[in-house]
Protein backbone atom coordinates (compact mmCIF):
# COMPACT_ATOMS: atom_id res chain seq x y z
CA UNK A 1 0.00 0.00 0.00
CA UNK A 2 1.13 3.35 -0.46
CA UNK A 3 0.48 6.51 1.07
CA UNK A 4 1.08 10.25 -0.15
CA UNK A 5 0.98 12.90 2.55
CA UNK A 6 0.92 16.43 1.51
CA UNK A 7 1.94 19.52 3.03
CA UNK A 8 2.70 18.28 6.18
CA UNK A 9 5.32 20.54 8.43
CA UNK A 10 8.25 18.04 9.24
CA UNK A 11 9.11 18.45 12.77
CA UNK A 12 7.38 21.46 12.48
CA UNK A 13 10.14 23.13 10.31
CA UNK A 14 9.44 23.10 6.79
CA UNK A 15 6.73 21.85 4.68
CA UNK A 16 7.34 18.63 2.35
CA UNK A 17 5.02 15.97 0.97
CA UNK A 18 5.61 12.57 1.99
CA UNK A 19 5.42 9.37 0.32
CA UNK A 20 4.97 5.86 2.51
CA UNK A 21 5.77 2.83 0.14
CA UNK A 22 5.99 -1.22 1.70
CA UNK A 23 6.12 1.00 5.23
CA UNK A 24 9.15 2.83 4.77
CA UNK A 25 9.86 6.80 3.55
CA UNK A 26 10.26 6.67 -0.17
CA UNK A 27 10.68 10.10 -0.68
CA UNK A 28 10.47 13.45 1.09
CA UNK A 29 10.00 16.39 -1.22
CA UNK A 30 8.89 20.15 -1.24
CA UNK A 31 7.63 19.44 -4.80
CA UNK A 32 4.58 17.75 -5.79
CA UNK A 33 4.59 14.63 -6.03
CA UNK A 34 3.16 12.28 -8.67
CA UNK A 35 2.42 9.37 -7.40
CA UNK A 36 -0.21 6.36 -9.08
CA UNK A 37 -2.40 4.21 -6.57
CA UNK A 38 -1.65 6.23 -3.70
CA UNK A 39 -4.06 7.15 -0.94
CA UNK A 40 -3.61 10.55 -0.31
CA UNK A 41 -3.24 12.10 3.39
CA UNK A 42 -3.81 16.25 3.33
CA UNK A 43 -2.33 17.48 6.08
CA UNK A 44 -2.51 21.24 6.05
CA UNK A 45 -1.72 22.96 8.75
CA UNK A 46 -0.69 19.65 10.15
CA UNK A 47 3.44 18.63 11.90
CA UNK A 48 4.84 15.50 11.27
CA UNK A 49 6.75 14.32 14.25
CA UNK A 50 9.07 11.25 14.90
CA UNK A 51 7.21 8.73 16.88
CA UNK A 52 7.51 8.85 20.45
CA UNK A 53 9.30 6.44 22.59
CA UNK A 54 8.40 5.44 26.26
CA UNK A 55 10.90 3.73 28.15
CA UNK A 56 8.61 2.79 30.51
CA UNK A 57 5.00 1.34 30.99
CA UNK A 58 2.75 -1.11 32.62
CA UNK A 59 1.23 -3.42 30.64
CA UNK A 60 -0.19 -5.40 33.30
CA UNK A 61 -0.13 -8.45 31.31
CA UNK A 62 -0.21 -10.89 32.74
CA UNK A 63 -2.36 -10.80 36.17
CA UNK A 64 -4.10 -7.66 36.20
CA UNK A 65 -5.28 -7.56 32.61
CA UNK A 66 -8.86 -5.96 34.25
CA UNK A 67 -6.59 -2.89 34.26
CA UNK A 68 -5.28 -2.79 30.89
CA UNK A 69 -4.10 -5.84 27.88
CA UNK A 70 -2.36 -5.56 25.04
CA UNK A 71 -4.98 -4.03 23.39
CA UNK A 72 -5.91 -1.65 24.83
CA UNK A 73 -2.37 -0.38 25.67
CA UNK A 74 -1.18 -0.22 21.90
CA UNK A 75 -4.91 1.61 21.43
CA UNK A 76 -3.96 4.17 24.21
CA UNK A 77 0.03 4.22 23.07
CA UNK A 78 -1.30 5.30 19.17
CA UNK A 79 -3.81 7.49 20.61
CA UNK A 80 -0.98 9.62 22.33
CA UNK A 81 1.86 9.25 19.06
CA UNK A 82 4.06 6.21 20.41
CA UNK A 83 5.00 3.98 18.31
CA UNK A 84 7.56 2.05 20.41
CA UNK A 85 6.41 1.64 24.34
CA UNK A 86 8.92 -0.66 26.75
CA UNK A 87 6.79 -2.88 29.56
CA UNK A 88 8.03 -2.75 33.15
CA UNK A 89 8.01 -6.90 34.83
CA UNK A 90 6.43 -5.90 37.92
CA UNK A 91 3.45 -8.12 36.89
CA UNK A 92 1.51 -11.06 38.32
CA UNK A 93 3.46 -13.48 38.44
CA UNK A 94 7.27 -11.31 37.37
CA UNK A 95 8.98 -11.41 34.37
CA UNK A 96 11.97 -13.12 35.74
CA UNK A 97 12.88 -16.18 33.18
CA UNK A 98 13.78 -16.11 29.46
CA UNK A 99 10.61 -18.12 29.03
CA UNK A 100 8.28 -15.54 30.12
CA UNK A 101 9.93 -13.03 27.81
CA UNK A 102 9.98 -15.06 24.88
CA UNK A 103 6.07 -15.62 25.86
CA UNK A 104 5.66 -12.06 25.72
CA UNK A 105 6.96 -11.02 22.74
CA UNK A 106 5.23 -14.12 21.02
CA UNK A 107 2.02 -12.94 21.91
CA UNK A 108 2.77 -9.41 20.76
CA UNK A 109 4.41 -9.66 17.32
CA UNK A 110 1.94 -9.44 15.90
CA UNK A 111 0.46 -5.82 17.36
CA UNK A 112 0.24 -2.49 15.27
CA UNK A 113 3.19 -1.03 18.10
CA UNK A 114 7.09 -1.82 18.81
CA UNK A 115 6.49 -3.36 22.42
CA UNK A 116 9.68 -4.14 24.13
CA UNK A 117 10.47 -6.01 27.72
CA UNK A 118 12.30 -6.09 30.93
CA UNK A 119 12.91 -8.13 32.81
CA UNK A 120 13.66 -8.14 37.04
CA UNK A 121 16.55 -7.70 38.23
CA UNK A 122 15.93 -10.49 41.15
CA UNK A 123 13.77 -13.81 41.42
CA UNK A 124 10.38 -12.98 42.54
CA UNK A 125 11.52 -9.09 42.75
CA UNK A 126 12.38 -9.97 46.11
CA UNK A 127 15.76 -8.52 46.12
CA UNK A 128 17.87 -11.48 47.05
CA UNK A 129 19.02 -13.88 44.12
CA UNK A 130 19.65 -12.33 40.64
CA UNK A 131 18.18 -13.52 37.46
CA UNK A 132 19.64 -15.05 34.54
CA UNK A 133 20.76 -12.10 32.63
CA UNK A 134 22.44 -13.13 29.76
CA UNK A 135 19.52 -15.78 28.97
CA UNK A 136 16.84 -13.21 29.27
CA UNK A 137 18.50 -10.34 26.98
CA UNK A 138 19.33 -13.06 24.54
CA UNK A 139 15.61 -13.87 24.51
CA UNK A 140 15.00 -10.10 24.03
CA UNK A 141 14.79 -8.35 27.65
CA UNK A 142 15.79 -4.81 26.42
CA UNK A 143 16.44 -4.04 31.03
CA UNK A 144 16.10 -5.46 34.54
CA UNK A 145 14.36 -3.93 36.68
CA UNK A 146 12.30 -5.05 40.32
CA UNK A 147 10.25 -1.56 39.17
CA UNK A 148 8.09 -0.71 42.02
CA UNK A 149 10.57 -2.26 44.18
CA UNK A 150 14.12 -1.11 45.05
CA UNK A 151 16.83 -4.13 45.17
CA UNK A 152 17.67 -2.86 48.74
CA UNK A 153 20.30 -5.21 49.55
CA UNK A 154 24.15 -4.00 48.08
CA UNK A 155 25.30 -6.94 47.22
CA UNK A 156 22.58 -7.93 45.40
CA UNK A 157 22.59 -5.21 43.27
CA UNK A 158 26.45 -5.14 42.83
CA UNK A 159 26.46 -8.52 41.84
CA UNK A 160 23.47 -7.61 38.91
CA UNK A 161 25.36 -4.83 38.04
CA UNK A 162 29.05 -7.10 37.72
CA UNK A 163 27.00 -9.54 35.44
CA UNK A 164 24.84 -6.66 33.25
CA UNK A 165 27.85 -4.67 32.31
CA UNK A 166 29.17 -8.58 31.01
CA UNK A 167 25.81 -8.73 29.29
CA UNK A 168 26.32 -4.88 28.28
CA UNK A 169 22.34 -4.70 29.92
CA UNK A 170 20.49 -1.58 31.44
CA UNK A 171 19.54 -1.84 34.86
CA UNK A 172 16.12 0.59 35.98
CA UNK A 173 16.17 1.56 39.29
CA UNK A 174 13.15 2.34 41.35
CA UNK A 175 15.18 4.61 43.48
CA UNK A 176 13.60 5.24 46.86
CA UNK A 177 15.09 3.63 50.13
CA UNK A 178 12.23 1.32 51.44
CA UNK A 179 12.15 2.25 55.39
CA UNK A 180 12.12 6.22 54.23
CA UNK A 181 9.29 5.70 51.82
CA UNK A 182 6.40 4.39 53.29
CA UNK A 183 4.27 7.01 52.87
CA UNK A 184 2.89 9.00 50.27
CA UNK A 185 3.24 12.61 50.24
CA UNK A 186 5.83 15.09 49.71
CA UNK A 187 7.58 16.20 53.09
CA UNK A 188 6.88 20.04 52.75
CA UNK A 189 5.18 22.99 53.99
CA UNK A 190 1.93 22.34 52.21
CA UNK A 191 1.44 18.85 53.06
CA UNK A 192 2.56 19.28 56.47
CA UNK A 193 -0.58 21.48 57.07
CA UNK A 194 -2.61 18.44 56.34
CA UNK A 195 -1.08 15.76 58.52
CA UNK A 196 0.03 12.95 55.59
CA UNK A 197 2.22 9.55 55.87
CA UNK A 198 5.20 11.25 54.11
CA UNK A 199 7.34 9.51 51.21
CA UNK A 200 10.83 12.01 52.27
CA UNK A 201 12.97 12.98 49.28
CA UNK A 202 16.11 11.56 50.79
CA UNK A 203 14.55 8.06 50.42
CA UNK A 204 15.14 9.27 46.72
CA UNK A 205 18.42 10.78 46.87
CA UNK A 206 20.18 7.79 49.47
CA UNK A 207 18.89 5.34 46.41
CA UNK A 208 20.03 7.19 43.69
CA UNK A 209 23.50 7.92 45.01
CA UNK A 210 24.10 4.22 46.23
CA UNK A 211 22.90 3.03 42.22
CA UNK A 212 24.85 5.65 40.43
CA UNK A 213 28.06 4.87 42.92
CA UNK A 214 27.56 1.59 41.81
CA UNK A 215 27.37 2.37 38.41
CA UNK A 216 30.41 4.05 38.35
CA UNK A 217 32.38 1.32 40.04
CA UNK A 218 31.80 -1.55 37.65
CA UNK A 219 30.73 0.54 34.46
CA UNK A 220 27.10 -0.89 34.44
CA UNK A 221 24.66 1.60 32.91
CA UNK A 222 21.63 2.29 35.21
CA UNK A 223 18.88 4.18 34.41
CA UNK A 224 17.21 6.49 37.15
CA UNK A 225 13.23 5.89 36.99
CA UNK A 226 11.15 8.78 37.71
CA UNK A 227 13.54 11.67 39.14
CA UNK A 228 11.18 13.36 41.43
CA UNK A 229 14.19 15.49 43.50
CA UNK A 230 16.49 18.12 42.66
CA UNK A 231 18.67 16.51 45.34
CA UNK A 232 18.94 13.91 42.79
CA UNK A 233 19.48 15.36 39.90
CA UNK A 234 22.17 17.13 41.40
CA UNK A 235 23.92 13.10 42.41
CA UNK A 236 22.83 12.81 38.67
CA UNK A 237 24.81 15.28 37.54
CA UNK A 238 27.39 14.65 39.62
CA UNK A 239 28.23 11.19 38.58
CA UNK A 240 27.55 12.08 34.80
CA UNK A 241 30.31 14.58 34.86
CA UNK A 242 32.41 11.90 36.12
CA UNK A 243 31.88 9.35 33.34
CA UNK A 244 29.22 6.88 35.11
CA UNK A 245 27.15 5.57 32.35
CA UNK A 246 24.06 6.98 34.22
CA UNK A 247 20.94 8.26 32.55
CA UNK A 248 17.66 9.56 33.93
CA UNK A 249 14.18 9.84 33.37
CA UNK A 250 11.11 12.17 34.32
CA UNK A 251 7.06 11.50 34.07
CA UNK A 252 4.95 14.90 32.47
CA UNK A 253 3.19 14.78 35.69
CA UNK A 254 6.44 15.23 38.09
CA UNK A 255 7.01 18.23 35.61
CA UNK A 256 3.62 19.88 35.52
CA UNK A 257 1.90 19.17 39.02
CA UNK A 258 3.18 20.19 42.27
CA UNK A 259 1.50 20.30 45.95
CA UNK A 260 0.69 24.17 45.42
CA UNK A 261 -1.66 23.45 42.45
CA UNK A 262 -3.27 19.74 43.31
CA UNK A 263 -5.52 18.76 45.70
CA UNK A 264 -3.87 16.98 48.55
CA UNK A 265 -6.56 14.07 49.34
CA UNK A 266 -7.29 13.44 45.38
CA UNK A 267 -6.52 10.09 45.06
CA UNK A 268 -5.46 10.62 40.85
CA UNK A 269 -2.69 12.38 41.82
CA UNK A 270 -1.40 9.30 44.73
CA UNK A 271 1.94 8.12 43.00
CA UNK A 272 5.60 6.75 43.75
CA UNK A 273 7.34 8.65 43.99
CA UNK A 274 5.09 11.11 45.31
CA UNK A 275 3.96 14.73 43.41
CA UNK A 276 6.77 17.36 44.84
CA UNK A 277 6.44 21.18 45.80
CA UNK A 278 6.61 23.73 43.39
CA UNK A 279 10.77 23.96 44.14
CA UNK A 280 11.26 20.99 42.95
CA UNK A 281 9.38 21.08 39.89
CA UNK A 282 11.07 23.92 38.88
CA UNK A 283 14.88 22.08 39.23
CA UNK A 284 12.95 19.08 37.37
CA UNK A 285 12.27 21.40 34.72
CA UNK A 286 15.36 23.03 34.62
CA UNK A 287 17.35 19.36 34.69
CA UNK A 288 15.19 18.69 31.37
CA UNK A 289 16.73 21.29 29.67
CA UNK A 290 20.08 21.25 30.33
CA UNK A 291 20.42 17.40 29.61
CA UNK A 292 21.01 16.35 33.17
CA UNK A 293 17.62 13.92 32.80
CA UNK A 294 18.32 12.14 29.34
CA UNK A 295 14.50 11.06 28.44
CA UNK A 296 10.65 11.60 29.36
CA UNK A 297 8.93 8.88 30.05
CA UNK A 298 5.02 8.25 31.33
CA UNK A 299 5.04 5.93 33.86
CA UNK A 300 1.84 4.56 32.19
CA UNK A 301 0.00 2.59 35.50
CA UNK A 302 -3.71 1.46 35.09
CA UNK A 303 -5.64 1.02 37.73
CA UNK A 304 -9.27 0.11 37.86
CA UNK A 305 -11.68 2.24 39.17
CA UNK A 306 -12.33 0.84 42.56
CA UNK A 307 -8.68 0.72 42.51
CA UNK A 308 -8.17 4.48 42.39
CA UNK A 309 -11.10 5.82 43.65
CA UNK A 310 -10.85 5.28 46.77
CA UNK A 311 -9.68 7.68 50.56
CA UNK A 312 -6.03 9.13 49.88
CA UNK A 313 -4.33 6.37 52.17
CA UNK A 314 -6.25 3.30 50.42
CA UNK A 315 -5.84 4.31 46.73
CA UNK A 316 -3.32 2.66 44.61
CA UNK A 317 -0.20 4.95 43.64
CA UNK A 318 -0.45 5.26 39.84
CA UNK A 319 -0.81 7.40 37.03
CA UNK A 320 -2.57 6.71 33.43
CA UNK A 321 -0.63 8.84 31.06
CA UNK A 322 0.25 7.69 27.65
CA UNK A 323 -2.97 9.11 25.87
CA UNK A 324 -1.98 13.05 26.99
CA UNK A 325 2.07 13.17 27.77
CA UNK A 326 2.85 15.05 24.51
CA UNK A 327 -0.23 17.19 24.41
CA UNK A 328 0.14 18.22 27.68
CA UNK A 329 3.93 19.21 27.71
CA UNK A 330 3.57 21.20 24.27
CA UNK A 331 0.74 22.67 26.21
CA UNK A 332 2.51 23.89 29.45
CA UNK A 333 6.47 23.95 28.10
CA UNK A 334 6.56 24.22 24.24
CA UNK A 335 3.79 27.40 23.69
CA UNK A 336 5.34 29.09 27.14
CA UNK A 337 8.51 29.33 25.10
CA UNK A 338 10.22 27.16 28.40
CA UNK A 339 11.19 24.07 26.47
CA UNK A 340 11.53 24.04 22.32
CA UNK A 341 9.62 21.47 20.08
CA UNK A 342 13.10 20.29 19.23
CA UNK A 343 13.52 19.54 22.67
CA UNK A 344 11.03 18.07 23.23
CA UNK A 345 11.18 15.55 20.24
CA UNK A 346 14.69 14.39 21.82
CA UNK A 347 13.16 13.69 25.10
CA UNK A 348 10.16 12.10 23.61
CA UNK A 349 11.85 10.13 20.69
CA UNK A 350 15.51 10.81 19.79
CA UNK A 351 16.82 10.20 22.99
CA UNK A 352 15.02 6.97 24.31
CA UNK A 353 14.71 5.60 21.03
CA UNK A 354 18.85 5.19 20.88
CA UNK A 355 18.84 4.22 24.11
CA UNK A 356 16.35 1.08 22.62
CA UNK A 357 18.62 1.30 19.21
CA UNK A 358 15.65 2.78 17.33
CA UNK A 359 15.66 5.38 14.86
CA UNK A 360 12.87 7.55 14.39
CA UNK A 361 14.01 10.39 12.64
CA UNK A 362 12.00 11.58 9.23
CA UNK A 363 14.23 10.53 6.48
CA UNK A 364 13.92 8.82 3.14
CA UNK A 365 14.80 4.97 3.81
CA UNK A 366 13.48 5.02 6.98
CA UNK A 367 10.48 3.01 7.99
CA UNK A 368 7.39 4.97 8.59
CA UNK A 369 7.18 5.51 12.15
CA UNK A 370 5.62 9.02 12.88
CA UNK A 371 2.07 10.89 13.63
CA UNK A 372 0.30 13.80 12.66
CA UNK A 373 0.26 16.39 14.78
CA UNK A 374 -2.25 19.51 14.92
CA UNK A 375 -0.95 22.26 17.18
CA UNK A 376 -3.47 24.56 17.55
CA UNK A 377 -6.70 22.86 18.38
CA UNK A 378 -7.84 23.31 21.16
CA UNK A 379 -9.74 19.97 23.41
CA UNK A 380 -11.08 19.34 26.73
CA UNK A 381 -9.91 15.63 27.82
CA UNK A 382 -12.82 13.56 28.13
CA UNK A 383 -13.14 10.04 30.13
CA UNK A 384 -13.93 8.66 26.53
CA UNK A 385 -11.03 10.42 24.88
CA UNK A 386 -9.31 7.93 26.95
CA UNK A 387 -8.59 4.14 25.50
CA UNK A 388 -7.10 2.80 27.97
CA UNK A 389 -9.22 0.36 30.28
CA UNK A 390 -8.37 2.38 33.01
CA UNK A 391 -9.48 6.30 33.77
CA UNK A 392 -6.77 7.65 36.21
CA UNK A 393 -5.39 10.35 34.20
CA UNK A 394 -5.14 13.92 36.17
CA UNK A 395 -6.06 15.87 32.95
CA UNK A 396 -9.52 14.33 32.45
CA UNK A 397 -11.71 17.89 32.53
CA UNK A 398 -8.74 19.81 31.54
CA UNK A 399 -7.91 21.59 28.22
CA UNK A 400 -5.04 21.08 25.75
CA UNK A 401 -3.87 22.52 22.96
CA UNK A 402 -2.23 19.94 20.45
CA UNK A 403 -3.37 16.70 19.60
CA UNK A 404 -2.52 13.59 17.77
CA UNK A 405 -4.49 13.13 14.62
CA UNK A 406 -2.95 10.12 12.55
CA UNK A 407 -0.50 7.41 13.09
CA UNK A 408 1.85 5.52 11.33
CA UNK A 409 3.35 2.97 13.03
CA UNK A 410 5.63 -0.43 11.73
CA UNK A 411 4.64 1.43 8.14
CA UNK A 412 0.82 1.18 8.48
CA UNK A 413 -1.77 3.84 8.89
CA UNK A 414 -3.65 3.21 12.15
CA UNK A 415 -5.35 5.89 13.02
CA UNK A 416 -7.30 9.26 11.72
Amino acid sequence: MRYLIKNALIEGKYKANVLIEKGKIRSISDRELEVEEAEVIKADGLWLLPGLVDLHVHSRVPGGEHKEDFKTLTEAALNGGYTHIVCMPNTDPPVDTPEMISYLYTITKNLPVNIFFTGTITKRREGNEIVEIGLMKKAGAVGFTDDGNWVKRADVMLNACIYARKFDAMLISHAEEPTLSKGYANYDKIMLKHGLKFRLPISEEIAVYRDCRLSELTNCHIHIAHVSSAGSVEIIKKFKEKGARVSAEITPHHLIFSTENIDPYDPIFRCNPPIRDEENRKKLVEALKDGVIDVVATDHAPHAYYEKERPIMEALPGIEGLETAFSSLYTHFVLRGMLSLSTLLDVMSYNPGRMLGVDNSIREGNHANFFLFDPKVKWKVKKEDILSKSKNNPFIGRELTGRVVAVFSKGKFLRR
